[in-house]
């Protein structure tokens, strides 16, 4: 079939499954197809501009694209993704009206446009075609509110179990930090309370060998305290809220796993990410990147008690509270946690190698990371001998 406003050939059946032309008959959407344009864009390329004239529906026939508001401060926010067969400036055949976002090719695409006027002119003689679009149209309009609310409620019943969740996680985290910190400041009062007796009048002079201990004491239990407190800080750091970007997951797994190599050149763990598609996030870089980094540290320390080993990473697309999400699992083939672990593992302060120097702190961090600012679940498999598997679920669109 060859388009009436391009001379392009267009394949009569394009708007079969499209929803907006659901009800129209076979007749009717290749009449409607004859109209418009198919056509190739690279990555990149901005197909609707926030603030511009309407006069164009798009069908994205192959491909992702992103979809962006400009914000107050003159940068973009990301509200979401369109994928293949979804329309977009559909509003467009009716009001004409100014666009109200910007769609930008996230990967090679495919489109299908048909402009506004060349689709009046073909539905004004047609009273049933106009009533078909219009039905449509509400239906969509509808449906649209109906999952906002939806999504809304799902929403803020995360929001409150996080909140809870993470208050819990809090306050078990305070009352371990006050436990491990009393020990090195009890020790560092009684070795200030010694030193002041050693300085006493009539004591004569100290010598370096008197003084050479308790500055040793004080010097490791200062630092150990410190290091309770850093660590104590990463808590408090995962709720930090952090710019959304556009991001691509696999990618980003890779790049988190090559940082660690070069951060920790002295393990002799390979991380492997699997290959696969394309795996479109918006979320939170920073985020992710130190939920990976304690999962890795943790197979490497515990899994494999610092000898060599091996993590994979998976990623594959899920659900989560019937919302898109994408499903990350490390995996190792470790020395596996004990069931009786398992229902602790993410309390602060828990760790089974404390005389190795760990806090049992890095999960805790990865737990209130995921069900905080990703906005996501955490699940653990495992048995002794057997390895274990981290999952984290996580919405493709924060």
């Amino acid at each position: 079939m060859t388009s009436a406003a391009t001379g392009i050939t267009t394949p009569g059946g394009i708007l079969d499954g499209i929803v907006l032309f659901e009800a129209f008959t076979p007749e009717e959407r290749a009449a409607v197809a004859s109209r418009g344009r198919v056509f190739d864009a690279p990555a990149g390329t901005v197909l609707m501009r926030e603030g511009d004239i309407a006069n164009s529906l798009y069908v994205l026939l192959d491909g992702t694209v992103r979809v962006v508001r400009n914000d107050p401060f003159g940068g973009q926010v990301e509200v979401g993704f369109r994928r293949a067969g979804d329309c977009f400036g559909e509003m467009a055949l009716i009001d004409g009206g100014a666009r109200s976002a910007s769609v930008i090719a996230a990967t090679p695409v495919t489109v299908f446009e048909l402009e506004r006027e060349l689709f009046l002119a073909l539905i004004s003689p047609s009273p049933d075609l106009l009533a078909k679009l219009l039905r449509e149209l509400s239906r969509m309009i509808r449906e649209v509110s109906e999952r906002v609310v939806r999504e809304d409620l799902e929403r803020r019943a995360r929001i409150a179990e996080s909140a809870l969740a993470r208050q819990r996680a809090i306050t078990q985290a305070v009352t371990g930090l006050a436990h491990e910190l009393n020990t090195p400041l009890g020790v560092c009062v009684t070795t200030a309370s010694h030193l002041q007796d050693l300085a006493r009048p009539g004591n004569g002079p100290l010598s370096s060998e008197e003084l050479r201990e308790p500055a040793a004491l004080l010097d490791a239990n200062l630092a150990r305290a410190v290091e309770l407190v850093e660590a104590f800080s990463a808590i408090a750091a995962c709720q930090n809220s952090e710019p959304l970007e556009a991001l691509e997951l696999r990618r980003m797994a890779e790049d988190a796993a090559a940082l660690f190599a070069v951060q920790h050149p002295d393990l002799p763990l390979v991380i492997r990410v699997a290959p696969g598609p394309a795996c479109p996030w918006i979320g939170c870089a920073p985020h992710l990147e130190r939920v990976l980094h304690h999962l890795f540290a943790n197979a490497a320390a515990h899994g494999y008690g610092g000898g060599p080993g091996d993590v994979e990473v998976t990623i594959q697309p899920a659900m989560l509270d019937a919302v898109p999400a994408w499903s990350l699992t490390v995996r190792d083939r470790g020395a596996g946690i004990p069931a009786s672990n398992l229902p602790t593992l993410t309390d602060a302060f828990f760790t089974t190698a404390r005389g190795r120097g760990h806090k049992g702190l890095g999960l805790a961090v990865v737990f209130n990371t995921v069900t905080g600012p990703l906005g996501g679940r955490l699940a653990f498999d495992s048995m002794p001998g057997a390895g274990t598997t981290v999952t984290i679920t996580v919405p493709q669109e924060l």
